[in-house]
């Protein structure tokens, strides 16, 4: 019968992906990784596979822990700017300031492997689509309650959206106050719910 490993997996996932986010994946080296996780060359292998199959596993892992937070606020509130807000909220501004500083996992990787490592990218990418597609629904649902303007552009509007959070990750990243982080989000609330004269 084969040993089980002895190690606790979410811990050891925890600690790849703050290499992985920190250094990027290409410069996250086997060696940082196994010191880090603090495992051996064979653990790591024997229970992850290669270099690329620990980061699909971490990104996954990274993406239910945000999907956790986006079901209790960008899904799980009635009132759709009020959940939107609440998305930003969560994510930029009662999250960890240490791991806001090193951006988004999702971001990170588009940025870094959009041309190097196309099928990894892809997927974090899929992974904000997602997230664009619930803005496209809130958004809908606000302009069919009248709560900002008939002639707006849901499509636009959500990409806005996702620039404004991968803007707000660059702003955490340069160590920009949460103070700060909260007026850019009230300015793009506000925007919407600025409905036609």
């Amino acid at each position: 019968m084969p040993r089980l490993p002895e190690f606790d997996r979410p811990e050891v996932l925890n600690a790849a992906l703050d290499v992985f986010i920190t250094d990027g994946y290409e410069a996250s080296s086997i060696s940082k990784l196994l010191e880090a996780m603090e495992l051996n060359r064979g653990s790591l292998y024997s229970s992850f596979g290669d270099k690329e199959s620990l980061f699909r596993e971490v990104m996954t892992t990274y993406v239910d822990s945000f999907e956790a937070m986006t079901a209790r606020t960008l899904v799980g509130t009635s009132h759709p700017l009020q959940a939107i807000k609440a998305f930003f909220t969560g994510l930029f501004l009662h999250g960890e300031t240490v791991r806001l500083e090193k951006g988004c996992l999702l971001f990170n990787t588009i940025s870094e492997l959009a041309n190097t490592n196309k099928p990894l990218a892809k997927e974090a990418r899929n992974h904000i689509f997602v997230i664009r597609e619930l803005f496209c629904k809130r958004l809908q649902e606000a302009k069919d309650m009248g709560l900002i303007a008939s002639g707006l552009d849901i499509s636009a509007q959500a990409d806005t959206l996702i620039a404004t959070m991968a803007g707000l990750r660059l702003l955490g990243k340069m160590g920009v106050p949460h103070k700060q982080l909260e007026q850019v989000i009230d300015t793009v609330i506000n925007g919407f719910s600025q409905t036609e004269k």
